[in-house]
């Protein structure tokens, strides 16, 4: 998988080879970081263990520790972006019509961050939250799913403080004509729809409460209560004071249990500095979207359907964050007082390399591992595999899963250990995603 990402050229090209590497490559450098990651322990002389048995060959710890640093970081990093030109449902697909419900778009991308925690000595590079008034250090990485090419397509790192409305914009830079780009309510930016429109791009999301709503023909201010007064409610109206972006209203009325669970965790979950207004609470009985697609290409029935697909990035984030150990994977700081901006600066340096490797693990293993398995299991014995239970199978089975030539050897196991129980009341993640996409799996 690495030899296909040309990360030895990627190493020349950035800088990180001053020389030709004698024992330790970037390609044996990754392999076994792969290898001790999900182990769930993070130690150089560890790490040379590992490196040493892969290359058959002794390998100190302070060779590792030198190779930390910011020519690796932009190798890394290279090769990460590498990774992001992969397709992999082209081959699964016989034509565009299979993915019907998003068959108008060219790509549908779904955004979403996480947040891993970091020492504190990292708290005035990446700041994290205050808790009882101590500050904090923690990293957001900020991510950019690709859904029709079955992979992620950026990672941006930054602080906790640099929350999702702020990075809400980054996305027009990937998005070309007749792209569609979902998200939720910490990404509403009026200012950013309007530049999506602009790119003659779509975007789908939930409406945000209080966010004043205008008749598009006569520009006078509607309230919620004037909207939400049939079951189905589909018009056209313009956001924002000032912004006043032109935009379809959707709102879909919920079954009435489902809408009383929702106003009984406003009540008891709410800040209480907040008072919600009767009209707040009635609209939590519906489903509110806003969007700039056309009546004629999607209904409020397949606007409902679409959204729920959202929920793909955050599987992915659970699987990756329960089961491959990356939060336990940062490095402790040096156990020296030396808290120089230089010592600090090399310390980040490591954690960056390190989080980035894990990236590339992450994206491997959905690419590689994850997507071909599902088509192949569910062609071959008619189930879907739950990613969380893929990903605590790989983390428990590290040392038999390094030992296959390829990952198909425990097909059979994988199939049986790994698929999703049936349900009779409600359908799972994965068969929600394939109704979605209506696919059909290519002999």
């Amino acid at each position: 998988m690495l030899s296909k990402l040309n990360v030895e050229q990627i190493a020349k090209e950035t800088k990180f080879y001053k020389a030709e590497p004698r024992k330790v490559t970037i390609t044996n450098l990754m392999l076994s970081f792969f290898s001790m990651a999900l182990i769930g322990k993070n130690e150089y002389s560890k790490w040379a263990e590992h490196i040493g048995i892969l290359i058959d060959d002794t390998v100190s710890k302070v060779a590792l520790w030198k190779r930390m640093n910011k020519e690796q970081v932009l190798c890394l990093q290279a090769i990460l972006d590498e990774t992001f030109n992969i397709n992999i449902y082209q081959q699964y697909l016989s034509s565009k019509n299979d993915r019907v419900l998003f068959s108008p778009f060219g790509e549908v991308y779904l955004q979403d961050s996480t947040i891993i925690p970091l020492p504190g000595k990292l708290k005035g590079i990446y700041k994290g939250s205050v808790s009882k008034g101590k500050q904090k250090s923690s990293i957001r990485i900020q991510a950019v799913y690709g859904l029709l090419s079955g992979t992620f397509k950026e990672f941006n790192l930054g602080s906790f403080t640099e929350n999702d409305q702020g990075a809400s914009g980054d996305i027009i830079n990937l998005l070309n004509p007749g792209d569609l780009i979902i998200r939720d309510l910490g990404y509403f930016v009026l200012k950013v729809f309007k530049a999506i429109d602009s790119a003659r791009a779509f975007f789908l999301s939930r409406y945000r409460y209080g966010v004043n709503i205008y008749d598009a023909k006569t520009g006078k201010q509607i309230s919620l209560s004037e909207i939400l007064n049939r079951d189905v409610v589909d018009i056209e109206v313009l956001l924002g004071a000032s912004e006043r972006l032109k935009c379809r209203f959707v709102a879909v009325k919920l079954p009435e249990h489902i809408a009383a669970e929702r106003r009984r965790k406003a009540k008891n979950n709410r800040d209480k500095r907040l008072n919600h207004s009767k009209e707040y609470m009635e609209s939590l009985s519906w489903s509110i979207f806003v969007t700039n697609i056309d009546k004629q290409v999607w209904s409020p029935e397949k606007i409902i359907k679409a959204y729920r697909i959202r929920w793909h990035i955050e599987i992915i984030f659970k699987g990756w964050k329960s089961h491959f150990n990356i939060a336990a994977l940062v490095p402790e700081p040096p156990k020296s007082n030396r808290d120089s901006e230089k010592h600090l600066e090399l310390y980040k340096h490591r954690i960056d390399s390190i989080i980035f490797m894990m990236l590339i693990f992450i994206i491997m293993f959905q690419v590689h591992i994850y997507t071909s398995l599902v088509f192949k299991i569910f062609h071959k014995h008619k189930k879907l595999i739950s990613i969380l239970k893929l990903c605590s199978y790989i983390a428990s089975h590290k040392e038999r899963i390094f030992a296959c030539e390829t990952i198909d050897e425990l097909e059979k196991e994988i199939a049986y250990y790994t698929t999703f129980e049936k349900r009779r009341k409600r359908n799972n993640h994965l068969e929600m995603f394939m109704d979605v996409f209506d696919y059909q799996i290519i002999n």
